[in-house]
């Protein structure tokens, strides 16, 4: 609307309204013609070259892989393999308890080895009574084994094995919740980015046919077979139809990031 505006505003710089449009001289349409362009080249600078910056020029025309790749990338996803650990972590834990009874059984043992001074009185009817000392080396040793079992804990040792189970199977379950999740979230923006492929290159072909009429439009003004007025019309129109291809590129471009954010399935290649 502002372009449009500012076309008419043209006119009245000119002296012109829509009545006497057909009076204006060929330069004074030249000249008009000339402000126009060089207007759309500022627009399309500050707007749509900004716009477009970061979009890979051949973006319209990429392919994407199939929807199973995308799906089986869940698998590699950081919340998945999270849950995926805690999974593990589980039944690490129902391992161990599997194994407790081993902590009922004690077994004990003890070995020596030394030399023992054994100390001795002797006597007899003539020799009053004497100590003898007496060394020899020994070896000492012993072993033993016990069984020591809780009542509590054999009677609960069953269901406690159950609850191990119960908390795996919910673990499960939740994985298999955020994948499912997960997959939704892929699927609807690998749709919305299919969708946007299907629809950029009509656009493309909309805003390549305005800027072909575009020329043929200028030189029917020149030609005086125009007023200003249907030109500023005819300019709005192509646009509208180039800002609707820029912005459906932009879009594109954001829909693809998002999906390589979702799947870390490159897609677009960095130069």
């Amino acid at each position: 609307m502002k372009r449009v505006a500012y076309i008419l505003f043209l006119s009245c710089l000119f002296g012109v309204t829509t009545a006497t449009a057909q009076e204006m001289t060929r330069e004074e349409r030249i000249k008009a013609l000339e402000r126009l362009q060089a207007e759309d080249i500022e627009w399309e600078k500050n707007t749509l070259n900004v716009m477009s910056q970061s979009v890979p020029e051949e973006i319209e025309t990429m392919s994407l892989p199939p929807l199973s790749v995308f799906l089986d990338a869940v698998e590699e996803n950081a919340t998945v393999k999270r849950a995926q650990s805690q999974i593990d972590q589980a039944k690490n834990e129902l391992s161990l308890q599997k194994r407790d009874w081993w902590n009922l059984i004690r077994i004990s043992a003890g070995y020596s080895y030394g030399k023992y001074n054994t100390v001795g009185n002797a006597s007899d009817e003539l020799t009053p009574i004497y100590q003898t000392v007496m060394s020899s080396a020994q070896h000492s040793y012993n072993i033993g084994a016990g069984v020591a079992i809780p009542l509590g804990e054999f009677t609960n040792r069953k269901k406690k094995l159950k609850q191990f189970k119960y908390n795996i199977e919910q673990l499960q379950y939740a994985k298999e919740e955020i994948m499912e999740n997960r997959r939704l979230l892929i699927l609807d923006s690998y749709n919305t980015v299919t969708q946007l492929l299907a629809t950029i290159q009509a656009k493309a072909e909309t805003a390549a046919l305005y800027n072909a009429q575009m020329k043929i439009i200028e030189y029917d003004f020149i030609q005086g077979k125009m007023d200003i007025t249907s030109l500023a019309m005819e300019r709005g129109r192509r646009s509208g139809a180039v800002t609707a291809y820029a912005q459906a590129r932009v879009e594109l471009h954001n829909a693809i990031v998002l999906l390589e954010m979702l799947t870390n399935v490159k897609i677009i290649n960095e130069k």
